[in-house]
């Protein structure tokens, strides 16, 4: 008997020993999930700091490019200048396949240390294309403004085919634009 009691003795204090380990151990990884999930928190915080961050930074660069490309030791637009930027309008409106009238430079102004160009521009487009335009206008690195944009409709009659082949005719509105916009620069102090 003293052998089955010894040995009974044994299986309770192995027995014991088994379900303190065990609560001890989910204790103990209750308490680190814990502290990872706080650390997770925290890095998912951090992690949209950064991302904000670097947002920003691309923001500024961007503002700090146009601010740049804006300066000018000149105290008048060059033609090269002026140009150029009716190129780049005009190839503007070619890559999105806008018929483009007219685009004419008006008199440049100055008042203080800032100068403006003014330019009219008369496309006939589409309600898409025109916003399309509009968009990448706006990302140029220049200092832009749209003065007035006068938008005027025009019916253009297209045939297209049917999916039976039958030629029907099919109405799609587009637009007569006005543009008005200024580039400006702002005069270095010397």
């Amino acid at each position: 008997m003293d052998l089955k009691k010894r040995y009974l003795l044994m299986m309770a204090v192995v027995i014991l020993l088994t379900v303190v380990f065990f609560v001890t151990s989910t204790h103990m990884l209750d308490t680190k999930k814990s502290d990872i999930r706080k650390i997770d928190k925290r890095i998912k915080k951090a992690q949209e700091e950064l991302n904000s961050a670097e947002v920003l930074s691309g923001e500024l660069h961007s503002v700090a490019t146009v601010i740049q490309n804006s300066m000018s030791k000149d105290k008048d637009y060059l033609a090269d200048e002026i140009n150029d930027f009716a190129k780049k309008l005009a190839a503007l409106a070619d890559d999105y396949k806008i018929a483009v009238f007219s685009i004419t430079p008006k008199d440049a102004f100055s008042a203080g240390h800032l100068i403006e160009h003014q330019y009219t521009m008369s496309i006939h487009t589409t309600y898409v294309q025109l916003g399309e335009f509009l968009t990448k206008l706006e990302s140029f690195d220049e200092l832009i403004k749209i003065q007035t944009l006068d938008v005027r409709p025009v019916q253009d009659k297209k045939k297209s085919a049917s999916v039976d082949s039958e030629n029907i005719r099919e109405t799609q509105t587009r637009y007569r634009v006005t543009l008005e916009l200024s580039t400006f620069k702002i005069l270095k102090e010397v």
